[in-house]
């Protein structure tokens, strides 16, 4: 595809910016900036929330619910050679994210750490993972780590505390049979016992007096749900690098966005198999560029323009994230930042360079035929 020079990139993406399904004028996205090693960190702030749902998905508690302990959220190695992956149909929220070189890394976060199946395989933190884990305020599970995200981590008192890391031998386990074939990186995994053994073991800051906040402002689960205002979508490709790009299709039968990556499907072998699906997707198109070493990606966090699915349609959105602590907000495109109401259920949140804006596709039209542009 003839790539768009930066001027009509920009032109587009003013496009992109709509009040409802409708154009107005863009906003300047705000970032926030690097941190620094004597910055001072934020209060991580304590919540009320409603006392029978579980805050990662507005779904009720189950009986054996975790309340007074933290979840964990995993890094999980997405490139091609560490497919297929375990654990993703577990989860109740996975963040997707470019690092480097192209390349994107999951994040699969679980309320309880002591259910996970086989989740893996598992690989090192990177600093746009870390900003959007610590407002969820879980146990952070990695293998390394950039220099950047480990500046996070000792900044927001997480490196002996709360997070477990690969000198952590016991949380984690090499699997012998897919070394033969594969290198050690695709090959580490862990699950909701050993992972919980590791913690008690280590002495890790488990325990909180209040629960997680809410990811979004779910509709009850006991309600109807929320139909989506601005059409249909059937599919969503996404585009993050000339690398990896992203499918979703609607499966009305599970009521989930089925993922296709890499001309495949995205499967979960703890799964027995079966296709990673998401009942909310969100695409949340942001400033990338790079950090001074020309290779790692930073990502500009502080607000920008989205796009929402669920049940076959899509909304106009915006979403917020003023600091590293910050939860990421998802909003209404009206301009009053007033949190939307998000439908009950597992989500899938992907966080793309706004340049690649060109390049995603509703049912196969491209946003400015949609809206415009």
């Amino acid at each position: 595809m003839k790539r768009l020079p930066a001027r009509a990139i920009a032109v587009l993406f003013s496009a992109f910016v709509l009040i409802g399904c409708t154009a107005s004028r863009p906003e300047e996205p705000q970032a926030t900036p690097t941190p620094q090693p004597d910055a001072a960190p934020e209060t991580l702030v304590e919540y009320e929330v409603p006392q029978d749902i579980n805050p990662y998905t507005g779904m009720p508690r189950g009986e054996n619910y975790p309340l007074g302990r933290r979840g964990v959220a995993v890094m999980i190695n997405n490139v091609r050679a560490a497919w297929p992956q375990s654990g993703l149909n577990s989860a109740d929220l996975i963040y997707e994210v470019v690092t480097e070189s192209g390349i994107t890394r999951l994040m699969a976060v679980y309320r309880d750490y002591s259910a996970m199946p086989v989740v893996g395989p598992i690989r090192s933190a990177r600093d746009q993972h870390v900003q959007l884990m610590l407002p969820l305020q879980t146990l952070y599970a990695h293998i390394g780590t950039s220099n950047i995200a480990a500046q996070y981590l000792d900044l927001y008192k997480y490196t002996e505390t709360k997070s477990i890391d690969g000198k952590y031998r016991n949380f984690y386990w090499i699997d012998a049979e897919r070394r033969k074939t594969k290198g050690q990186e695709h090959c580490v995994y862990t699950d909701g016992p050993t992972f919980a053994a590791a913690v008690e073991q280590f002495g890790l800051q488990v325990s909180t007096t209040y629960e997680p906040p809410p990811v979004f402002d779910f509709v009850r689960y006991d309600q109807p749900a929320r139909q989506l205002t601005c059409g249909e979508a059937g599919e969503v490709y996404l585009r993050f690098s000339g690398y990896a790009d992203a499918t979703f299709r609607y499966d009305a039968a599970s009521g989930k966005y089925l993922k296709w990556q890499y001309d495949q499907p995205q499967t979960d072998a703890a799964d027995g198999g079966a296709q990673y699906g998401a009942d909310n997707v969100f695409v949340l198109f942001a400033r990338i560029d790079k950090y001074p070493d020309g290779v790692l990606a930073h990502v500009q966090f502080g607000q920008g323009a989205g796009l929402y699915f669920n049940g076959g349609r899509y909304e106009r959105v915006r979403w917020i994230k003023e600091d590293p602590a910050s939860p990421l907000r998802i909003v209404d495109n009206e301009g009053k930042e007033i949190d939307i109401k998000v439908n009950p259920g597992t989500s899938y949140i992907a966080v793309v360079a706004d340049e690649q804006i060109e390049n995603c596709r509703i049912d196969g039209l491209a946003l400015e035929e949609l809206f415009g542009g």
